[in-house]
């Protein structure tokens, strides 16, 4: 009987054990789980995270669902502002425009298709505006655009998939007619910045300037993708140009004087040089008349 029990025990052993042989050969090593293709991290892929952004509007609400709200990992424990420094995280301006390594530079150039000539219409005149403007105080975003705060403005406002919410204001403000942009011909009509003013003799303490009973620009329409100067010459705004591009003059209709663009300095010392060249932005273009070295 022992024997017999020996031998069972026996059999049962190497049932066991090979048992587990099999099991402990079939083990696999853990696999990491992702839901985004790969790719996700390379710039270089067609699969890199920024291309999400785009089919889904920048919605970064659905980014938020698994990596929290704050981007600093949430259930997947794999947080965002490794890479996004900023104190938005991913929801900074220069995340989506203009140069992401630089937080100061938050308008295109490069616009959300990676452009950064000028001619292409998301990126246009955003620098000359922003940044480098030298005849005329820099405009801020909020003059041109409706620019909300917080992750939920972003996205109902911001990121509708829509062109840029395009709302003229600050400087672009005339008291003579609305100023709005065209979408269909990429221009700005009717605004102050560029010539919708008028001045009227009778509120003026200087009446012996004006040849007419008001001085009136040019109210011009510049080409939003048009950056080679010429739109913001004078006489384009105020004055007059030839068909070539030519100053005729730099006085608008109903202000007296020879119209050379040196004399300008005589009334405008503060403003221009005896070259007729502009020598403080914050003196032109600003809603005021700066005239006598005010």
């Amino acid at each position: 009987m022992k024997s017999i029990f020996s031998y069972l025990l026996f059999i049962s052993l190497i049932i066991f054990t090979a048992s587990c042989s099999d099991i402990k050969n079939d083990i696999v090593s853990d696999q990491e789980v992702s839901v985004h293709k790969s790719g996700i991290e390379d710039p270089a892929s067609p699969n890199f995270h920024s291309q999400i952004f785009a089919t889904i509007n920048w919605d970064l609400n659905e980014c938020k669902q698994c990596h929290g709200a704050n981007y600093a990992g949430g259930v997947t424990g794999k947080g965002c502002n490794t890479c996004h420094t900023q104190p938005a995280g991913p929801e900074a301006c220069n995340t989506c425009h203009g140069d992401f390594a630089d937080p100061n530079m938050i308008s295109p150039p490069n616009d959300l298709s990676g452009n950064s000539v000028t001619t292409a219409k998301g990126v246009g005149a955003h620098a000359i505006h922003l940044y480098d403007a030298a005849i005329a105080p820099t405009v801020l975003c909020f003059d041109c655009h409706i620019v909300v705060t917080g992750s939920e403005g972003f996205v109902a406002l911001h990121t509708d998939g829509s062109p840029a919410e395009v709302e003229l204001t600050g400087s672009a403000v005339s008291t003579i007619s609305e100023p709005n942009y065209s979408y269909a011909n990429l221009t700005c009509q009717n605004t102050y910045c560029h010539g919708n003013f008028e001045f009227l003799k009778s509120e003026s303490t200087n009446s012996w300037i004006y040849t007419a009973d008001k001085m009136t620009g040019s109210n011009y329409s510049p080409i939003w993708n048009v950056v080679d100067g010429t739109q913001a010459a004078c006489g384009t705004c105020h004055g007059s140009i030839d068909s070539s591009g030519t100053l005729v003059t730099a006085l608008p209709d109903g202000h007296s004087g020879s119209g050379a663009i040196t004399g300008c300095v005589s009334c405008h010392p503060g403003v221009v040089d005896a070259t007729g060249k502009i020598v403080d932005a914050t003196k032109h273009i600003n809603g005021m008349k700066n005239v006598f070295g005010n």
